[in-house]
C-alpha cells in the first residue's frame, strides 16, 4: 500500500492530535536534513532484508504505520509493533526505526519490527520459520554439541557446525556476541528450535558474489578490503565480507615472494582487486583477487630510475649455478651472470664470493623493458685489469708474481689480481732441472719475464731470467697446444659422427692403414 493510496479522515481524538504533532514534527525537520535524506540511495528492497527508515504517520482510523523507507519506497507495519507489551506507545512520527521486509510486491511493502525485538511470542517464530528471516539472538551458552542461543525470549540451540561457515576451533570467541540467525526447525510446542548462522551467512554471500559477478561483467575495476584468515606456502585466503577469496602468492607483490607467510600474517587487513569468479565443477564458486594488482608496476618507468652503464645498489636474492640475482627494489630483479662476477679468478659458483642477502653495487649491462630482464655485472664495478695490461707490463719486462697452479703444461702465475701468465714446463725443467716442482709450486713466488700477449683470449706466455734462449721451447709449447686443439676438434667431430657396426669401423680402419 502506498502512501497517497490511503485516504486519511479529520481526527478530533488523542490520535489525531499525536498525528497532527508528528507532522509539526516532520514539517520542522532542517532543510538540510531534507537534502541528506534526498541524498540517501535508495536501499534494497527484498524479502528479509533488513531497512531503516522514519515512521512518517500512524493512521487513527486503521492499524497502519507508515515508513519512509527512502525518496521512493514506503513501507507499511502494523500499529500494534509500535507499542510495548504493557501498551505503551515505544515510537513516534519521527522516529528513526530498523525493521526487516516480510513481504514485498509491486504494490506493497510490509514490514515487520517485531523480528528484531528480543521478546516475542511463537507466531513470530513460525513466520520467521517458514518466511526463512533473520532473527536476532545472543551468544548465552555452550554445550557438547554446539550453543545455547536466546532469540525472542526463547532458548534455541546451534549445532557448532551452524555457528560459522569455517571450522570452529575455539568457542569461546562466540559467547556473549549478538548474531542473526534463521530458524531451522521448531517441534515440542517450541521446547527445541534449532538455528542457523551458516546457512544465512552462505545466503548472503551468494547474494554479495552474484553483485560482484553482474559489476565484473560489467569491466568495472572492483577494489574489496579484506582480512587475511588462512595460509598456504602457494597463497592465502581472504574473509572479503561473508566470502573467501584466494590471493595466490605471485599475485602478491611485484616483488618475489617465496611463501605467503614471508609476507602475510593471519589477521591482516589487506586491499585487493578482483580479478575473477569461477564455478568449479563441483558447483563452488572460487574468486581470485590481487594486491599485486592495484600498485604500481615497477617496470612501467623503470627508464626513469636506471640507465645502462651506471651502477647500483641491491641485494643478493638467490644463486643459481649460473649467476646471482639481485634485487635492486621491490619488483625489479636483474641477473648477474657467473661470468660477470669477477676479473680476478674463474668462478665455478656464485656461492665463492656471494650469498643471499649480501648488499652489493652492480652495473646495469642491459635494460629489456618488454620481457622485464635486467643483466647486471659485479666485476664492472671496477676498472678491467687487462685494458692497459701491455702498458704496464711491455714484452721483454722482468715481472714477480706468485704462482697459483701448476699443470702439466706449466705453472699458473698471477701478475697482478685479475691478470695471469702461463710458464710452459719445458722452461722450468731447462731452469731447474726435475726439481722444478719445488721452484714452481703454489704459492711460491717466481720472477718471470714476458714474451707473448694474446689480449683477445686474456693470455699471457711468460718465460724465466735464467733462460737465455727459449725460442724453441716457445715453438715447441705452441705445437703442442696446437695438437691438443686438433684431438679436441676430432674428439668433437667423432662424438657427431653416426655409429656403425664393429666390421664397419674395423674396414674403415684398415682402408686407412692401406692409403697411409
Amino acid at each position: 500500500m502506498r502512501y497517497q493510496d490511503i485516504k486519511w479522515e479529520d481526527e478530533s481524538d488523542l490520535e489525531g492530535e499525536s498525528q497532527k504533532t508528528g507532522q509539526k514534527q516532520v514539517e520542522e525537520l532542517s532543510f538540510a536534513e531534507l537534502l541528506q535524506q534526498e541524498s540517501v540511495p535508495d536501499v534494497e528492497i527484498r524479502r528479509g532484508s533488513q531497512v531503516s527508515g522514519v515512521i512518517s504517520a500512524i493512521s487513527a482510523t486503521s492499524d497502519n504505520v507508515l515508513v519512509e523507507l527512502d525518496a521512493v519506497h514506503t513501507g507499511v507495519m502494523d500499529k500494534n509493533q509500535i507499542y510495548n507489551e504493557k501498551g505503551e506507545q515505544q515510537y513516534h512520527i519521527g522516529d528513526r526505526i530498523t525493521a526487516y521486509v516480510v513481504a514485498y510486491t509491486q504494490d506493497e511493502i510490509q514490514l515487520s519490527l517485531r523480528l528484531s525485538a528480543s521478546k516475542q511470542s511463537m507466531e513470530d517464530l513460525h513466520n520467521a520459520l517458514h518466511m526463512q528471516l533473520p532473527v536476532r539472538g545472543k551468544v548465552t551458552g555452550e554445550n557438547k554439541g554446539g550453543f545455547e542461543i536466546t532469540l525472542m525470549g526463547k532458548r534455541c540451540f546451534c549445532p557448532v557446525s551452524q555457528i560459522d561457515t569455517r571450522f570452529v576451533t575455539n568457542k569461546t570467541e562466540f559467547m556473549g556476541r549478538e548474531f542473526n540467525f534463521l530458524i531451522e526447525k521448531i517441534e515440542e510446542g517450541g521446547r527445541n528450535i534449532v538455528v542457523s548462522r551458516s546457512k544465512l551467512l552462505r545466503k548472503e554471500a551468494e547474494l554479495k558474489i552474484a553483485e560482484l559477478e553482474e559489476r565484473k561483467n560489467q569491466d568495472q575495476d572492483i577494489i574489496l578490503d579484506g582480512i587475511v584468515t588462512e595460509l598456504r606456502d602457494y597463497g592465502a585466503f581472504i574473509d572479503l565480507g561473508g566470502f573467501d577469496g584466494f590471493l595466490h602468492v605471485s599475485e602478491m607483490s611485484y616483488a618475489r615472494v617465496n611463501r605467503a607467510s614471508d609476507f602475510l600474517q593471519k589477521g591482516d587487513q589487506v586491499r585487493v582487486k578482483l580479478l575473477k569468479i569461477e564455478t568449479t565443477n563441483d558447483g563452488k564458486r572460487r574468486i581470485s583477487v590481487s594486491m599485486k594488482a592495484i600498485q604500481e608496476d615497477p617496470w612501467a618507468t623503470i627508464g626513469n630510475r636506471y640507465e645502462t652503464g651506471k651502477s647500483y645498489s641491491g641485494t643478493v636474492t638467490r644463486l643459481e649455478t649460473f649467476g646471482a640475482f639481485v634485487s635492486l627494489e621491490p619488483g625489479v630483479e636483474g641477473l648477474v651472470h657467473i661470468s660477470e662476477m669477477s676479473w680476478e679468478k674463474r668462478i665455478h659458483h656464485p656461492n665463492e664470493i656471494l650469498k643471499v642477502g649480501d648488499k652489493v653495487d652492480v652495473r646495469v649491462v642491459d635494460i629489456q623493458n618488454e620481457s622485464q630482464k635486467l643483466s647486471l655485472s659485479l666485476k664492472n664495478i671496477e676498472a678491467d685489469p687487462w685494458a692497459s695490461i701491455t702498458d704496464k707490463f711491455p714484452v721483454g719486462a722482468k715481472v714477480k708474481g706468485t704462482v697459483e697452479s701448476l699443470k702439466g703444461f706449466g705453472a699458473f702465475v698471477q701478475l697482478v689480481p685479475g691478470v695471469t701468465g702461463l710458464v710452459p714446463t719445458e722452461i722450468l725443467k731447462k731452469a731447474h732441472g726435475e726439481s722444478y716442482k719445488k721452484k714452481a709450486s703454489p704459492p711460491q713466488e717466481l720472477e718471470v719475464v714476458i714474451r707473448e700477449f694474446n689480449i683477445a683470449e686474456r693470455k699471457i706466455l711468460l718465460s724465466l731470467p735464467e733462460i737465455k734462449d727459449d725460442s724453441d721451447d716457445i715453438q715447441a709449447y705452441h705445437e703442442y697446444m696446437q695438437s691438443q686443439q686438433d684431438k679436441d676438434k676430432v674428439k668433437k667431430e667423432t662424438s657427431k659422427a653416426p655409429r656403425g657396426s664393429f666390421g664397419d669401423i674395423l674396414a674403415a680402419s684398415l682402408e686407412g692403414k692401406k692409403k697411409s
